[in-house]
């Protein structure tokens, strides 16, 4: 039951957070300053790769502006889904572990 509840929770939090996945040519989303090419740099010179691998799956937030990459971290977190998010108005990365709080048996 939980492994279908999760997934849908965390499809729910992206589009009531305001995220898109709208890319135009060359893999960017129409609005964004910052490309994905630059987010990705920006991402493995952070943090976030200390705590685990970019898979490449990206989602752009209009709403606050951020590139979300998703991460496959080296030690997993029960009710977890982490994302390395870059933001284009600082141009740093940081890891939001987006943990539903639902514990999974």
């Amino acid at each position: 039951m939980n492994k279908i509840i999760i997934p849908i929770l965390i499809l729910l939090t992206l589009l009531v957070s305001g995220c898109t996945n709208q890319p135009t040519e060359g893999g960017e989303t129409a609005s964004a300053e910052l490309t994905i090419k630059e987010a990705l740099e920006i991402a493995q010179d952070s943090e976030c790769m200390e705590e685990g691998a970019l898979t490449g799956q990206t989602i752009y937030n209009e709403n606050t502006k951020t590139w979300w990459i998703d991460l496959h971290p080296n030690e997993e977190r029960p009710g977890c889904n982490p994302a390395c998010v870059v933001s284009e108005a600082t141009k740093t990365a940081e890891i939001n572990w987006r943990c539903t709080g639902v514990i999974v048996e």
